[in-house]
């Protein structure tokens, strides 16, 4: 056996060595040790302290391998055949395999050292196990003998300390570090077990652990004094300057190593000292790329500004230059600003700074521009790109300030590129900030300016017309823009703007009722952001609100709790749309889950913005019905007044409001007014915004036909409640519909066509309600405003005759007032009555 453990200096390997030399002399394993150094490049010399350890392992184990051994003449010729003969045979007459470990073979450099280690590895005993230990892998046949299967190595790789091994050195140490700070220092030091020893002596003396590790580096003493000594010093002066000037690159190229260092040898030399594990690895395939480790590059980056500080700038904007030519702008932007070369800082930010911006480097766009000089932000171009840059990080005052610098005119500039730049930061601000004033229309129209070779700038154009046409309520238009910015952002790898396209196809199919383009274009978006990591992404926010919402139309609360939670778990701040929904669906669903209707109509006022200008009609008509049903079924009139109100300021003269009215009318038994106010709605002459209005208003007009004995009629009517419900899988709407309405789901069945197994699906949520439950809210079902004013009597010691007295009232009157409360409650007696009304709140 032969093992190879090679890795660089302060990796670890001693010690890995020291664990299998103690450990094998704890089982009574016979194991020699021996370090070399450079007197072991004399053959003789080698070779006598090879026999001198191998005596002193088989001592006490072996008398007669012992006496052998120590007979053996060390030779001073490292070929020597009959000395290795006598060798062999010596350590295989051992009763047991002999271990011999081998530490600091590089420094065996000689012609004749490395032939006397060649002789050993080539004629090695068969009971010889031998383990060498180096910085850099030997000139000796091991590389042929791990291809052929006969030795096995050890890397860098395999030494780096992972989690639990660095907790365990540092608690060795009396260091107990949290699970950040660890993970950062881990960072750090990538695993070197001499970066995390010499952190360790160190962080045992600081007060401030978190503020140390985030500072640590290569400049840091002692390691400084560590990679000087350990490290660069077996270097030479050349090679060290070379390092000194790439160091401001992370990766290297040789072609960037030479145009840094000025050496067209570059290349080679990053390869030699790659080979010879200087802390300098080999990374990617084609081209080759090296890197240094980050405590080396660190310290190499702190010298080369304490040796020259503008020939270090120098380095930086050079290779800025090399990353531009080559096509990549983000490291190409970072160097110009390391170098402090502010001119061309700029002028990347100009011809880059969309590319950067959709491709997922906006933290290091707007980091860059911080920097800038005032003087160089005032320029158009760059102006508008930091605005866009601080709309994207949610930073609405940082892009106002940028946006008034350029002014709020797009149509002045004689660029093209620099007009629809101009219009598409303010359509981004616009969206953001809820403004949908018509100068939003004026810019919508001016971003369908086609500006030839800016297909970025066209894309977030498209994304964001595409975005405000749903709140304008254009869909149609809305749709197109978005599939085609989704096609470009597809085409153009933009996965974070394709993200975003699928997010609002599904909101503008929300819009429109479409239960099929909602559904299929969140699980399109959810399955998108999975597959890469962005599942708590701001962008995901819309696609889970809209979840949430499918699944508390599907009575589905446990589901719609979940994605509301995970739309609470994304920080960053939302649309005020987005952000209203949210709350408001928050709302919904706790008042859901309230018992007392009182507070569950509370609840959901609470939820209402101050800014009622900032609310959508599809939003406003579902929250406002929800709400009245709520305020009424509670017998809370100034509620209900209240939600009426706010619909009539919110909604216009549409469908919406006339439902609003009509559930209103119907509760207060005004019954020809309600139907009265319906009429525009279900002969489709007044639209809703919402379809729920609609739904709700046939199942109104449904209860009033059973009502009146009209079978045929109420069956039609909830046929079409049942058209619009069921393709969109609309469950709430019949939870909240009267006992009445129920009755005929129940007990129509076979007479629903193709809506059987949709009616199934709400028979089996509704259970055996009657439309008492704190859902059933339709009006016909809810008690009146003169069955509530008798019911708050109902725990007084009044009798029946002082009641209808009190109230101005027949005694028969208030029997069949109370007859009609408990058939609603579902109760026997006075007392049940009283009970049922507490649990609901209304008492």
């Amino acid at each position: 056996m032969l093992a190879l453990v090679s890795a660089p200096a302060g990796a670890g390997k001693t010690i890995l060595l020291t664990q299998w030399w103690q450990r094998l002399r704890l089982a009574g394993v016979p194991v020699a040790w021996l370090a070399l150094d450079e007197h072991d490049d004399d053959p003789y010399v080698l070779w006598s302290g090879l026999l001198r350890a191998c005596g002193r392992a088989v001592r006490g184990v072996d008398a007669a391998a012992e006496v052998r051994l120590a007979a053996l003449t060390p030779p001073a010729d490292p070929g020597n055949r009959g000395f290795l003969t006598a060798f062999a045979e010596a350590v295989d007459a051992i009763r047991e395999p002999l271990w011999l470990l081998l530490d600091d073979v590089h420094v065996v450099a000689s012609p004749r050292g490395l032939a006397g280690l060649a002789g050993l590895i080539r004629y090695r005993p068969a009971g010889l196990r031998l383990v060498l230990g180096s910085r850099f892998d030997p000139p000796l046949p091991v590389a042929r003998m791990v291809l052929d299967g006969q030795a096995a190595e050890v890397r860098a790789a395999d030494l780096a300390f992972d989690h639990d091994e660095a907790d365990q050195l540092l608690r060795r140490r009396h260091l107990e570090l949290d699970e950040a700070d660890l993970a950062l220092l881990l960072q750090r030091t990538e695993g070197w077990a001499a970066g995390l020893s010499l952190a360790a002596l160190s962080l045992t003396s600081q007060d401030d652990v978190t503020k140390y590790i985030a500072g640590f580096a290569g400049d840091e003493r002692p390691l400084a004094d560590y990679l000087v000594a350990e490290v660069l010093g077996a270097l030479s002066a050349d090679t060290v300057d070379l390092l000194l000037a790439t160091a401001v690159a992370e990766t290297l190229t040789a072609d960037l190593a030479s145009r840094l260092s000025g050496r067209p040898d570059a290349g080679a030399v990053l390869a030699r000292l790659a080979r010879d594990n200087a802390l300098v690895a080999r990374v990617g395939r084609a081209p080759t790329s090296y890197r240094v480790h980050g405590l080396l590059r660190s310290f190499l980056l702190a010298e080369g500004t304490r040796r020259d500080v503008e020939a270090q700038r120098q380095h930086h904007v050079e290779a800025s230059r090399w990353f531009a030519d080559h096509g990549m702008p983000g490291p190409a932007l970072d160097h110009a600003a390391e170098g402090g070369d502010w001119p061309r800082t700029a002028e990347l930010v100009d011809r880059y700074g969309l590319r950067l911006l959709l491709s997922g480097d906006a933290a290091r766009l707007a980091e860059t521009i911080r920097q800038l000089p005032d003087d160089l932000v005032t320029d158009p171009v760059t102006a508008l790109i930091a605005a866009l840059a601080a709309l994207h990080d949610g930073a609405l005052a940082a892009a106002r300030r940028h946006i008034d610098l350029v002014g709020r005119d797009p149509s002045r500039h004689r660029s093209a590129r620099l007009r629809l730049l101009h219009t598409t930061a303010l359509m981004y601000e616009g969206r953001l900030r809820g403004d949908r004033g018509p100068e939003l229309l004026e810019l919508i129209e001016l971003s369908d300016e086609q500006v030839p070779g800016e297909p970025d700038l066209r894309l977030l154009a498209a994304v964001n017309r595409g975005i405000l046409r749903i709140w304008f309520r254009e869909y149609e238009a809305a749709e197109e823009d978005l599939r085609e910015a989704l096609r470009m952002a597809r085409r153009d790898g933009r996965d974070a703007l394709a993200l975003e396209c699928l997010s609002y196809l599904a909101v503008s199919g929300a819009a429109r009722c479409d239960a099929d383009a909602v559904s299929r274009r969140t699980t399109e978006a959810i399955d998108f952001a999975g597959r890469r990591g962005w599942a708590s992404t701001g962008r995901m926010t819309p696609v889970y609100l809209l979840a949430a919402g499918a699944a508390f139309g599907r009575l589905d609360h446990e589901e719609t709790g979940r994605y509301l939670s995970l739309v609470g778990a994304i920080d960053g701040d939302l649309e005020p749309e987005v952000e209203l929904s949210a709350r408001l669906l928050r709302a919904g669903l706790r008042a859901a889950e309230t018992p007392n209707r009182h507070e569950a109509a509370r609840v959901l006022r609470r939820a209402w913005p101050h800014d009622e200008g900032a609310v959508p009609p599809v939003t406003a008509s579902f929250f406002c019905l929800t709400e009245l049903q709520l305020a009424l079924a509670a017998g809370d009139r100034p509620g209900a007044a209240e939600v009426l109100g706010r619909a009539e300021r919110l909604l216009a003269e549409s469908g919406d409001l006339l439902v609003l009215r009509a559930v209103a009318h119907a509760h207060d038994g005004r019954k020809a007014a309600a139907r009265a106010a319906l009429q525009p709605v279900l002969a489709g002459t007044t639209a809703c915004h919402l379809v729920s209005a609609e739904i709700t208003g046939w199942l109104l007009s449904s209860h009033f036909a059973a009502e009146l004995d009209e079978p045929a009629r109420a069956h039609d009517a909830l046929l079409h409640a049942l058209d619009l419900a069921e393709p969109r899988r609309m469950y709430r709407e019949f939870a909240a519909a009267s006992g009445r309405v129920r009755s005929l789901l129940v007990h129509g069945e076979g007479r629903f066509g193709r809506h059987e197994k949709f009616v199934r699906s709400v028979v089996g949520l509704l259970g055996d309600d009657d439309g008492d439950s704190r859902t059933a809210m339709v009006s016909g079902e809810a008690l009146t405003a003169r069955e509530l004013e008798l019911l708050r009597d109902l725990p007084s010691l009044l009798s029946l005759d002082e009641i209808a007295e009190a109230h101005v009232l027949s005694v028969n009157t208030v029997k069949t007032h109370l007859k009609a409360i408990y058939r609603k409650f579902d109760v026997g007696s006075r007392r049940e009555a009283v009970d049922r009304a507490r649990d609901l709140g209304l008492l």
